[in-house]
């Protein structure tokens, strides 16, 4: 247990800084919090101009209370924080929640002094909720240590923030539904103890039996990832993640860096470490609604019971649509059903009780569902109908849901008084009731999606023994030009030195020598331009196949020279490429990777061709990929049946393809410097084999010239870098 938050989580003795007499002023709601919520501790009052607040002795400052408190909030202005921080570490205080705005969300100097205060902690072994928060709430052991103006009861479910103002909302919604929580986070700025921090502590948390995040941001990738997947490995995590369409921080220069933006590096990085991402905060709360009532379904197989079938349609419409199942029910339960059921009903899941079911009805149907062994859950949906007795049939839903530990989700649609007390009776007895059938689906699938179990880990090295040639790779990355983007030739020599298979071609100056590679090589031949400054060859017309003669390769290394400085004069021009013509055959593919903001090194396959980015058929990871996630990320893909084989027609080299994946990856974890990369096309299949026809690098060269710690620049944690 990461033991060093108990001094936020347990503490024994807190100290408000900034207590007042006002009933407006912050400190004087953090103290009033704390002693309406009967927190069993002691409450220190920190104000030099009053004896007492709240009827509780105050003192002048920090230093001067009877005994060292566990725990400090701080609830002063900016400029006057570090100072109390100062006392704080003099005294021994090892936990600060700094409720206070006005840091780095002001500018540069507001950074400035919550650096120095992060600093001071550190230094003394301190550890930081905030600034710039809410604070948080341990319902369990009655510690309200927030300006939230309540706080709900305990529960098993903990709620970790970026933003207090949603925090505060979930508190008033949860508080309504009778939701409680074992612990509610609320993180502001995250200048010390951040998302990770947080999940780490409550993986080994009795009371917290599952986590709901709503993140902006992550800020250190590598200890979300290992944190989160520790916490995954034992209990579910679902996650809203705001921010999905923010501009990318730097034009893309490939197909790579345009089709893996940002979002889709949440998704992948979420998914590598167990945590489910939903797309709509009232997902979030509606998960948080079936995590209460603490009943676990792992698989998605569904009964339906409704009295009317159009919504038990919809319902079934909506788990297929999200990979769910409509779950088999046995002989056995259709015989028990017959035998409580008039014989109209549908004889088939979704289960119709009909129109005009009475509660006994509901409740025999439901307890034969549940004991189908081929059920993991029941969805219950009543509509309002003449003769629904809607009060009788909730409680009929409860009564039923005793007999069974599968979950039991319920659909009250309809409005009024009387569906309202349905709906609230079904919360209180850990019967999650929903508006539409929708909401309840997606509720069940999200909880099913998050019961993983531990995640395999993925090592940098394959396991198929090959060692790459590092110092040839080397001399060819520190050969980049000043412009930071290596040739295409020495891209296509760094990729066979990772021992990628690769179509290798040269550089001609001058037709004459483009005739005599070629006649070297053998007809037929590609000719492409050989330019730094150009991305996209066939945008300038830079790329002709198929050229069979002597007399061919001169034309064509008129014309796309001729085309290049018409369409890009800009540029410079080092003559063509020359490469063996690969027979045509097989599925393109893009093989790519660049460096994300937030989650380091990422590696893409998709579908290649002129069309890639339209059609966006892409597969995201976070390095390292081995050939495994890399097989995963091809079955992924639409044309995954192309290259499988389709209709009669050869598949690709799977076995070489994936190889060529894993071998990338490895290069792209070994080489920090690299900041895009790119093989465009793979071809899939071809009488080679799949095979990497052409090649682009991007290199920072300041990071070549000032090497980063290896493996620093990926959003997974992985050991020492091998040797040269």
């Amino acid at each position: 247990m990461s033991e060093d938050l108990d001094c936020l989580f347990q503490p024994k003795r807190v100290a408000v800084v900034g207590a007042s007499t006002k009933p407006t002023n912050l400190g004087h709601m953090v103290v009033r919090n704390l002693l309406e919520g009967n927190f069993p501790g002691v409450v220190y009052p920190i104000n030099p101009k009053h004896e007492s607040i709240g009827g509780v002795p105050a003192f002048p400052s920090v230093a001067e209370t009877p005994a060292v408190p566990d725990l400090a909030i701080i609830c002063i202005p900016a400029k006057g924080v570090l100072d109390v921080v100062e006392q704080c570490a003099k005294l021994g205080t090892k936990g600060l929640i700094i409720l206070t705005a006005g840091f780095r969300e002001t500018g540069p100097e507001g950074r400035a002094v919550e650096d120095q205060i992060v600093e001071t902690a550190r230094a003394n072994g301190m550890r930081i909720l905030g600034p710039n928060c809410l604070g948080l709430q341990v319902p369990g052991l009655s510690l309200n240590a927030s300006f939230a103006a309540h706080m709900p009861g305990a529960g098993h479910v903990a709620f970790i923030s970026q933003s207090g103002a949603l925090t505060a909302g979930a508190i008033e919604w949860a508080i309504g539904k009778g939701i409680g929580f074992s612990k509610i986070v609320s993180l502001g700025n995250a200048a010390d103890v951040d998302l990770a921090a947080v999940l780490d502590y409550l993986a080994d948390d009795e009371d917290t039996h599952s986590a709901v995040v709503y993140a902006e941001s992550i800020s250190d990738p590598q200890a979300f990832t290992s944190a989160a997947a520790r916490f995954s490995a034992k209990k579910p995590i679902i996650a809203y993640k705001a921010g999905r369409f923010a501009a990318s921080a730097k034009a893309a220069v490939s197909h790579t860096g345009a089709m893996a933006g940002a979002d889709s590096v949440y998704d992948a990085a979420f998914e590598r470490v167990g945590v489910t991402r939903v797309l709509r905060i009232s997902d979030l709360y509606h998960a948080i609604e079936l995590l209460d009532a603490g009943r676990v379904a792992r698989q998605p197989s569904l009964a339906i019971v409704t009295n009317a079938g159009g919504p038990g349609v919809m319902s079934a419409d909506a788990l297929i649509a999200r990979k769910g199942k409509l779950a088999d029910l046995s002989q056995g339960t259709l015989d028990a059903l017959n035998e409580v059921l008039p014989a109209a009903w549908s004889h088939s899941n979704p289960i119709d009780v009909l129109g005009d079911a009475p509660a006994a009805r509901y409740q025999a149907a439901i307890k034969a569902a549940v004991a189908d062994s081929n059920v993991d859950a029941v969805l219950v949906i009543l509509t309002p109908q003449s003769m629904t007795d809607i009060l009788g049939s909730a409680d009929a839903v409860i009564e039923a849901a005793k007999t069974t530990d599968k979950p039991i989700l319920g659909v009250w649609m309809g409005g009024g008084d009387t569906n309202e007390e349905a709906i609230a009776r079904l919360d209180a007895a850990g019967v999650p009731a929903y508006e539409f059938p929708e909401n309840a689906v997606d509720a069940f699938m999200d909880i099913v999606a998050s019961h993983r179990g531990p995640l395999p880990s993925v090592s940098v090295t394959p396991a198929d023994g090959f060692e790459p040639d590092r110092g040839r790779a080397r001399e060819l990355i520190a050969s980049v030009p000043e412009e930071g983007v290596l040739s295409e030739l020495a891209g296509k020599e760094l990729f066979d030195a990772y021992g990628i298979s690769v179509a290798l071609s040269r550089l001609a100056a001058t037709a004459d020598e483009a005739v005599a590679l070629a006649d070297e090589f053998g007809y037929p031949v590609v000719i492409k331009i050989a330019s730094p400054d150009i991305t996209h060859k066939t945008d300038v017309g830079g790329v002709v196949i198929d050229v069979n003669s002597a007399e061919e390769v001169r034309e064509v290394f008129a014309r796309v020279v001729a085309s290049a400085r018409e369409k890009r004069p800009d540029a410079a021009i080092d003559g063509v490429t020359v490469q063996p013509m690969i027979p045509a055959g097989g599925q393109e593919l893009i093989l790519g990777s660049r460096q994300d903001p937030s989650f380091g090194a990422i590696i893409m396959v998709a579908a290649g061709g002129t069309s890639a980015e339209i059609l966006g058929d892409s597969a995201i990871q976070l390095a390292p990929v081995d050939s495994d996630m890399a097989l995963s990320m091809l079955k992924s893909l639409r044309i995954w049946p192309i290259l499988e084989g389709y209709r009669g027609r050869p598949g690709a080299d799977l076995d070489q393809l994936t190889t060529i994946i894993e071998r990338f990856s490895r290069l792209v974890c070994e080489h920090p410097e690299i900041t895009e990369i790119e093989i465009n096309p793979v071809l899939a299949s071809s009488p080679r084999g799949a095979i990497a026809i052409d090649a682009r690098a991007v290199v920072d060269r300041d990071a070549l010239a000032n090497p980063p710690a290896p493996y620093s620049h990926l959003g997974i944690a992985v050991g020492q870098a091998p040797q040269a």
